[in-house]
Formats: structure tokens, C-alpha cells, sequence
């Protein structure tokens, strides 16, 4: 009995197909992102991509994604008591998954500017700082007094 093998073309390695919906739907998951990021007070570079490519607002203790139509804020810590706690605070949130230590929390309304800063301080997703016109303007000056002395190396 002899065996026949069929191959098949091989594609390099680490490359995918993308479908023109999954990159239109990566782009509106990122508008939605960044609108919540605003909402919250969050940084600008806490909105990443995480490992599959997927936009996320990201913590120490969690992170903040969304499935097109709802958000959902991961959470995870080492204790029980710590998830338990962050349960409680975020009361105004649904929880979907509820783990030992770690669980998945979803959001249906809108948030009141207290609930905004009680679940970026949850996560711990790093606030961004206000900063005055007049602020902004003595920083612009200093960056560029320093890109034009002899010291400064353009990269």
C-alpha cells in the first residue's frame, strides 16, 4: 500500500490573512477606545494593541476592550480579598466573569465623571495630565532651545 501526501502551499511564518472587515473593525474599536480613554482621564499611551493585535486601555491591575458594542474591563489581582473589593467599587458596572482573583466586568450606560476616575484608579490606568495653553507653549520653547544646541543629536 502506498501513501500519497498532498502539500500545500506554505505561507512564511507570523503572516495572516486580514479580511478588509476585520481592519475597518479595528479602527472603530480604536475610535471607541479613545473616546473612553478621554472619558476616563486616561493617558494617551495607555490605548495599545495587545498580542492579538486588538486595541485595549491599558493598567496595571487590568485592561479596557471592547467587542464592537459594549466595553469590558478585565481585572486581576494576586488576592480574593483585592477582587472582592474592586467588585464592590465598581458595583456600577455587570460582572460577567467572576473568578477567585480575577474577573471580567462589563459596562451598559454611561459613566457620572466619579464612577470615570473610580474605575480608571481600579485599573490603574494611568491619568493624564491637564496642562495649560501657557504650559504647553514654555515646553514647546524648551524642546525646541534643546534640539537646536550643539549637544542635541537627532535620532
Amino acid at each position: 500500500m502506498t501513501t500519497t501526501t498532498i502539500s500545500r502551499p506554505s505561507r512564511p511564518a507570523g503572516t495572516t490573512i486580514r479580511r478588509r472587515s476585520d481592519i475597518d473593525d479595528k479602527a472603530a474599536d480604536r475610535d471607541k477606545l479613545a473616546a473612553f480613554a478621554a472619558t476616563i482621564g486616561a493617558a494617551k499611551t495607555s490605548l495599545k494593541r495587545d498580542t492579538c493585535g486588538d486595541w485595549t486601555i491599558t493598567g496595571l491591575t487590568g485592561h479596557i476592550s471592547t467587542d464592537g458594542a459594549a466595553l469590558h474591563a478585565y481585572v486581576g489581582f494576586t488576592s480574593a480579598r483585592a477582587w472582592t473589593t474592586t467588585k464592590q467599587k465598581l458595583c456600577f458596572m455587570a460582572v460577567t466573569q467572576d473568578g477567585d482573583t480575577e474577573g471580567v466586568l462589563m459596562l451598559h450606560r454611561p459613566l457620572t465623571p466619579g464612577q470615570a476616575e473610580t474605575l480608571r484608579t481600579a485599573l490603574r490606568i494611568r491619568k493624564t495630565r491637564p496642562m495649560s495653553d501657557r504650559t504647553l507653549e514654555a515646553l514647546t520653547v524648551a524642546r525646541q532651545r534643546s534640539e537646536r544646541s550643539p549637544c542635541y543629536e537627532a535620532g
